[in-house]
């Protein structure tokens, strides 16, 4: 087996508990991966302000993957050294698209600036409505107004989570656009809905890591990954040795080695067992 020399965790639901706070174990984990010279990153759907409400500065991790992928931070030095966005004629082809089409959808600004956003909403939805009361408290939010020039990191769109037309809606875009890729997760405002996030092509967790591990000279077959979501799903197929906490959905328990829920200290659980036997406390 292939020396350990990166883990990666996804934040919410994952390495979180239920009241946004490390616990005291995963914290000494992640004190003793430090210890072991073992690079500490942390990858997550959370804008870098979102983050920042979760994450001291003091907080034991080398870095930090945001957005998705959209953003990379070096978390020791507080320094953003990848950020991508889209390039403004995309997203103005995309707004006119998703408006002609009549979707609600919620456009991101620039990374990192990207709590802040733009909003359109065609049909009742209550999801559109969560997302706005709740973000709008963060930083800027504004409606749409079509024709208007917007730069922007991200765009999300909402479905119910038993609506079949998810599948349907990806096909068309990615037809239509070249350029994109496209992310299924599940709403952390309510579990009965699902985010469709739009970026740039190539943009994802697992690229991000990729980043980091040329950034850091380390092999694919050194990495460890943990998550609890769809949006999860690139970054547990890159890594070497992957799992989802108990909380995960069925789907993702069916394709990965399960450790124990997050509440209860999963990440550690999972970790711990590809550690030297004397170095586990």
């Amino acid at each position: 087996m292939s020396q350990l020399k990166m883990v990666v965790t996804d934040l919410d639901g994952t390495l979180l508990q239920n009241d946004q706070t490390i616990s005291t174990e995963d914290l000494e984990t992640l004190h003793l991966l430090g210890e072991l010279g073992i690079c500490r990153v942390a990858a997550t759907g959370r804008n870098l302000l979102k983050v920042r409400r979760a994450l001291n500065p003091s907080d034991p991790f080398d870095y930090v993957i945001c957005s998705s992928g959209a953003g990379i931070v070096d978390w020791n030095r507080q320094e953003v050294i990848r950020a991508i966005n889209f390039a403004d004629e995309l997203t103005a082809r995309l707004i006119e698209y998703l408006i002609g089409n009549g979707y609600n959808f919620k456009v991101s600004d620039c990374f990192p600036d990207n709590h802040n956003f733009f909003w359109w909403k065609k049909l009742p939805c209550e999801e559109i409505d969560r997302y706005i009361e709740v973000h709008s408290t963060m930083g800027k939010s504004e409606e749409i107004v079509p024709g208007k020039k917007y730069s922007s990191s991200q765009i999300l769109l909402f479905f119910p989570k038993q609506d079949c037309r998810f599948d349907e809606v990806k096909s068309k875009l990615l037809s239509h656009f070249s350029e994109i890729s496209l992310i299924r997760t599940t709403s952390p405002l309510n579990e009965n809905w699902t985010w469709m996030e739009i970026f740039p092509k190539g943009i994802s967790k697992a690229h991000g890591i990729a980043e980091i591990c040329d950034l850091k000279g380390i092999d694919r077959k050194e990495t460890f990954g943990i998550g609890n979501d769809f949006n999860d799903l690139e970054m547990l197929d890159f890594t070497h040795l992957s799992y989802v906490v108990h909380n995960a959905p069925q789907e993702l328990k069916d394709q990965f080695p399960v450790s124990l829920p997050h509440h209860e200290n999963g990440f550690s659980h999972a970790v711990k067992k590809h550690l030297p036997k004397e170095s586990s406390r």
